[in-house]
């Protein structure tokens, strides 16, 4: 046996004695708080921000939980480790697609609050950036969908994420801001097509990130939004917002099936890296042209 199935197998007698004490009561509850480092919580929650709150903060939030992702789903493809309820089925409350190390809700975790909690009251601040990624990481364990060594694996790689960012990222914004539009473009392009490179098995994060860069590049350049506006607005913005984005994906979804149908299996991830794209270059372009439009927005003076 080797050293990580000794861990494995210590851990998951802790979580069968876990779910012994607190018994199946709390299933639901406990999905509920995965909820709160889901995929839809980051599509109904970052737009909100980039639409409705701040321009600039929401793109970058936006950006940072994008390249979370991909380092998240790299390096789980790089380790190849099972989930708890994969050595013990009856551990598993719920299932998922991917690999177990690192737990990915844990990561997101980290990341998003740790950049959201700005927008909030101070006195919240530190108990929300401490409280959601422990309960978080907690719901993970209990749901048997991830061995606690899968959810400190998250917490350290979402840290580092984030203090790297911190380290590095005014600094980057700089440099990209000295260069024009089309260099900013290119730079995207090459960095998608790394992506691509490095997970070639799932290329959903690459094209969501090709779209949505470009479209802040074109946004900040074309269409400088004023978030000075009533409530009012900003929650049309939003429900605008979120039903025109559900639409444009949707409508994508529907007709990629018969163009699979026809290209073949072998161009899946290709259609796929095109409908991420363009839902996000919706999202980040398409959405704020739709708000000037209604009048929904203003321009910045």
């Amino acid at each position: 046996m080797s050293r990580i199935e000794s861990i494995h197998a210590m851990e998951l007698q802790y979580i069968e004695q876990l779910q012994a004490f607190l018994g199946r009561g709390l299933n639901i509850p406990m999905q509920i708080v995965s909820l709160f480092a889901s995929e839809a919580f980051v599509i109904a929650v970052v737009p909100a921000i980039y639409w409705c709150v701040h321009r600039k903060k929401g793109a970058e939030l936006g950006i940072l939980v994008l390249g979370s992702a991909f380092i998240n789903l790299w390096i789980k493809q790089l380790l190849a480790w099972p989930r708890p309820y994969e050595i013990i089925p009856s551990l598993g409350f719920t299932r998922e697609t991917t690999y177990g190390m690192p737990s990915g809700h844990s990561q997101l975790s980290v990341v998003f609050w740790a950049y959201a909690v700005q927008f909030l009251p101070k006195k919240w601040r530190i108990p929300v950036l401490i409280g959601c990624p422990v309960l978080i990481g907690f719901s993970r364990v209990y749901l048997g969908v991830h061995f606690p060594s899968d959810v400190f694996g998250g917490y350290l790689v979402g840290i580092v994420f984030f203090a790297l960012y911190g380290l590095f990222g005014k600094g980057i914004e700089q440099i990209l801001q000295k260069f024009g539009w089309r260099v900013r473009i290119l730079i995207a392009v090459m960095i998608s097509f790394i992506m691509n490179l490095l997970l070639p098995e799932d290329t959903m994060i690459s094209g969501a990130f090709l779209g949505v860069a470009i479209g802040f590049v074109f946004a900040s350049r074309n269409l400088p939004i004023d978030m000075e506006s009533n409530v009012r607005q900003k929650l049309l913005r939003y429900l605008v917002g979120i039903a025109t984005t559900g639409v444009v994906y949707f409508v994508l979804k529907l007709a990629s099936n018969p163009l699979i149908a026809l290209a073949g299996n072998s161009q899946t991830q290709l259609l796929r890296f095109v409908r991420y794209a363009i839902v996000g270059a919706w999202v980040s372009y398409g959405t704020p042209y739709v708000f000037l439009k209604l009048n929904l927005a203003k321009c910045e003076s």
